[in-house]
């Protein structure tokens, strides 16, 4: 897929017609609207701690996120173990361990990206909602403790429907909610899952690059865009 620069973005003009019109943005929570890394790193360190395992880097930790809570555990778990060797315990107690810790910290230091409340204010007049792999108490909790929840027309977490992403499931569940087509609606996120789950529903992608995720690994997953500020959508779509 080839890239051209327009602004201060790379887009595939082929695809998408500036401005591009929509009735629905689908926006990705960790890494998209939020900078979580630092309190979903401590309470996976606080597991470990309580495992008697090392803690490991924020910066380790954060390749880690996106999957969901049992990703999370499960890879930091396998990490401290030798070479082709799984956490001999159990990863669903481990798991516990997380979401009763993380339950108590899911906003000690989580933000707000710049530009985040800027763009769901720019955008107020359309239809908005979170898919997330974070589970949906969690995912609220942090929206309301935000003060942005009422952007959103729907909220779906990890465990709202059967398959999480990049199924395409959790896409389909929103347009079938809200009644917009897939040609009305665009997704926004950090990671590759993000981009697959757009393509699998036929939605076409936006990629943030400030996010969680690998530049290198965004651009072997050909999103539709790359924007370096959120508040750059208000550039491209109408």
């Amino acid at each position: 897929m080839k890239y051209i620069r327009h602004n201060a973005s790379w887009i595939v003009l082929s695809k998408m017609k500036l401005p591009y019109h929509v009735d629905l943005i689908v926006f990705d929570l960790d890494g998209t609207l939020i900078d979580s890394r630092e309190d979903l790193a401590n309470s996976a360190n606080y597991v470990l701690n309580r495992l008697g395992l090392e803690e490991l880097s924020v910066e380790i930790l954060s390749s880690f996120i996106g999957d969901g809570v049992y990703k999370l555990v499960e890879r930091a778990l396998d990490w401290q173990t030798s070479p082709g060797r799984a956490y001999p315990g159990s990863v669903d107690e481990a798991v516990e361990l997380f979401r009763a810790h993380y339950a108590e910290h899911l906003v000690d230091r989580t933000r707000l990206y710049p530009g985040v409340l800027e763009t769901l204010n720019h955008f107020q007049g359309k239809k908005k909602a979170v898919v997330t792999n974070k589970p949906f108490d969690f995912a609220m909790s942090i929206l309301n403790n935000l003060g942005i929840v009422e952007h959103f027309d729907v909220v779906l977490g990890g465990d709202s429907t059967t398959n999480r992403k990049p199924d395409p499931e959790p896409l389909e569940e929103v347009l079938t909610r809200l009644r917009i087509l897939k040609e009305r609606a665009v997704i926004v996120g950090d990671s590759p899952q993000d981009i697959e789950m757009a393509r699998r529903a036929g939605l076409l992608s936006i990629a943030v690059t400030y996010g969680l995720g690998q530049r290198e690994e965004l651009i072997k997953a050909e999103p539709d865009l790359f924007i370096e500020k959120l508040y750059d959508l208000a550039n491209y779509l109408s």
